[in-house]
């Protein structure tokens, strides 16, 4: 019983040592009202967590690196197999503009894996697979823009980027399947959820944009409202402080139908279908508009709720 308690003891030490980091360091940010020194702090202390880490575990290390060179070869797999059917100077051009952000999203990764811990605080000796596959959507999504540069799209290139195109869209669902199923989620998981949906729908929607398939305006929109959303939030923690926001139903259904209209818009043009009238994508596109704007008029009217409950209190006092 004396072991049994002392294990338990220990347990709990390296919980709050270990697992209680990264809920430290996001409420430090919170308290200093997210200012660009607790960001920095933030950064410098998880990169050194993280780089420790690593170097104390080979395993942990290994893990990593497999990671990297599959979501590497995959990548340039995809640029190699859609060269074969188009110009070897476009495949080089895309290339080099797929390496920045790829070496972007590995030191992301590097500097995160701190973050990664067990249900006992503990680190995790592996990448889970989870994170392994929200890793794969944010390093791979600049490539969905590519093949709506080649217009028309060769009869072979479409159905291998409609297919990569599918596999990543499905990731989204996957990663937090597995995540949840498994009880697995993590801080560097959530964040790597956010970050490769939103540079999915981002890149996927600048492609179809350059494309003309979808309106400028409605780009604009879907690019402008996280910045929006975000400024929001931090409106929300200068006047009230910590507030706790959850996911509403009217930002899921948004993410939604924003990620399917977008698809089917995609993949129609990748495959040369005609799936959508000309009026449904009109109609599609509308519904876009009214669900964004809802979306951030929402928050914008909870930021106004807040600011005056927040002056009412001050003039109580």
């Amino acid at each position: 019983m004396k072991r049994t308690a002392t294990t338990a003891a220990a347990n709990d030490t390296s919980h709050y040592a270990v697992s209680a980091f990264t809920n430290e360091l996001i409420d430090d940010v919170a308290r200093d009202h997210y200012s660009l020194r607790a960001w920095r702090t933030l950064l410098s202390r998880s990169c050194s967590r993280s780089l420790d880490d690593i170097r104390r575990s080979p395993e942990r290390m290994r893990s990593v690196s497999h990671w990297i060179v599959i979501v590497g070869s995959l990548g340039a797999l995809i640029i190699l197999l859609a060269s074969h059917y188009q110009s070897t100077d476009r495949a080089l051009t895309a290339l080099a503009f797929w390496l920045p952000w790829f070496t972007a999203a590995v030191f992301f990764l590097v500097t995160h894996i701190g973050m990664v811990d067990d249900d006992l605080g503990l680190p995790r000796q592996k990448l889970l697979l989870a994170n392994g596959l929200s890793f794969s959507r944010l390093a791979l999504a600049p490539l969905v823009v590519w093949p709506c540069l080649q217009i028309p799209v060769g009869p072979a290139a479409g159905p291998v980027f409609a297919v990569f195109l599918i596999a990543l869209s499905f990731s989204d669902l996957l990663d937090g399947w597995i995540a949840r199923w498994q009880g697995l989620c993590t801080r560097m998981g959530r964040m790597l959820d956010i970050l490769a949906d939103l540079a999915l729908v981002t890149f996927l929607a600048a492609g179809l944009c350059m494309a003309g398939l979808i309106p400028w305006p409605l780009f604009a929109l879907l690019i402008a409202r996280y910045p929006l959303l975000l400024i929001c939030v931090f409106i929300l923690y200068f006047v009230r402080g910590p507030v706790p926001l959850r996911p509403t139903m009217i930002g899921r259904v948004t993410t939604f139908s924003t990620n399917v209209v977008l698809l089917v818009i995609a993949l129609e043009f990748l495959l040369s279908t005609s799936w959508l009238t000309p009026l449904m994508i009109e109609r599609s596109v509308r519904l876009l508009y009214l669900l964004i704007g809802a979306n951030v008029l929402y928050l914008l009217g909870r930021v106004a709720d807040w600011t005056e409950l927040n002056d009412g209190l001050q003039d109580r006092h």
